[in-house]
């Protein structure tokens, strides 16, 4: 018995001795874990390294700006990248979610506007002139090119949207000017020769909604081939783009609260599973989430994204399913921290903005640099 305990006191004295010689995980350097972090390429590695310890979760992000991998960009496709054009290199800018900023030399961009992006595609309008209106889509990964028809010099279309992949047949692209009770239409599919535009007298529909006037706010979104328009009071109109505009339009008569419209900046319009999401932001930081009621004339408040994630940007927004549990409600944003290079996204329990690798925290946007010109881009 004595034998079997001096045995046991030599065995915990080695391994004390092993600890004190070693020390502990979380007593590595920070430089080092700095380091492997940077190193670091899915969420769920994140997500490990995150749950060792304490001191691991709160070593240093080093962030770097590397060449975009276009030719092993495989590892990307976990995760949506905020694409931004850089003034000062003229190369854009890819930011992840998590780690490093990528750039890329894109030419066919140079001196064009990006209209909107879905399913890694760009719509692009511009040309060697500032009145030609050259529109065409664009992959930056595959750098194929689709070009549409040239719209009217004249116009002054300003928001836009496309069904699906402009690969398909049923890929439809919608451009919109709208001034206040007037609306100008462009439709068009990529294999058609011209556009095809109708003017759209709100003030002429709808007998039992009245509308005075509509000021489209986000771009608009397409939900089972029609096409959903978002304005500044939270109304919405929808309409069929491939039948007569102002004979298929309807308005849901859905209104934001005079508390919500005097603080209001900026709003989008996602799709989840059918069903409608805008997401407004106020002026002092507080995003609201809302989804419309059965009758469609009231909008509800939602506090919970469940398994989904929300993408926003001036050039495009959408939802998808979380990758790992950590993201539960989320909604990224096209604003950057830290000398541009961390992406910022909303809790919307906490009701707080994060950071990624970062010890951040704030119920305000304020110091953080927005992206007016990026759109949320996933590779394919």
């Amino acid at each position: 018995m004595a034998e079997a305990l001096d045995e046991k006191e030599s065995m915990v004295k080695v391994f004390a001795d092993e600890e004190e010689n070693h020390g502990f995980w979380s007593d590595l350097p920070t430089e080092l874990l700095s380091s492997i972090r940077s190193c670091l390429v899915t969420e769920r590695d994140y997500y490990i390294f995150d749950f060792v310890c304490k001191s691991w979760k709160a070593s240093p992000n080093l962030r770097l700006q590397l060449q975009f991998p276009i030719d092993d960009y495989s590892r990307l496709h976990e995760s949506p990248l905020l694409m931004s054009i850089s003034k000062r290199s003229g190369r854009y800018n890819f930011f992840h979610l998590l780690h490093h900023t990528y750039y890329m030399d894109l030419p066919e961009l140079l001196n064009k506007k990006i209209l909107y992006s879905k399913d890694g595609w760009l719509l692009v309008m511009g040309g060697k002139f500032a009145k030609e209106k050259q529109v065409f889509f664009f992959n930056p990964f595959t750098r194929k090119k689709i070009d549409l028809s040239d719209l009217p010099p004249d116009t002054a279309f300003t928001k836009f949207s496309f069904s699906g992949l402009p690969t398909s047949e049923d890929c439809v692209v919608v451009g919109i000017m709208n001034l206040l009770s007037l609306m100008e239409i462009a439709v068009i599919k990529p294999r058609e020769d011209n556009w095809e535009i109708e003017d759209v007298d709100f003030r002429q529909t709808d007998e039992n909604y009245p509308v005075k006037k509509f000021c489209i706010s986000a771009n608009p979104i397409f939900v089972d081939n029609y096409c959903y328009c978002l304005d500044v009071d939270g109304k919405v109109a929808v309409f069929d783009p491939l039948d007569n505009c102002e004979n298929s339009l309807e308005f849901y008569g859905m209104r934001l609260s005079q508390r919500q419209r005097d603080s209001l900046i900026q709003s989008f319009m996602v799709e989840s599973d059918g069903e409608l999401i805008a997401i407004f932001l106020s002026s002092y930081g507080r995003i609201y989430v809302l989804k419309p009621d059965a009758s469609k004339k009231n909008w509800v408040n939602v506090e919970d994204l469940g398994d989904e994630v929300i993408y926003l940007s001036n050039g495009g927004s959408w939802v998808e399913k979380r990758r790992v549990s950590c993201d539960n409600n989320r909604i990224y944003l096209p604003m950057l921290y830290d000398n541009n290079k961390a992406v910022i996204f909303y809790d919307l329990k906490t009701q707080r903005y994060h950071c990624n690798g970062y010890d951040f925290s704030n119920t305000s946007f304020y110091h953080i640099k927005q992206m007016f010109h990026s759109v949320w881009i996933k590779p394919t």
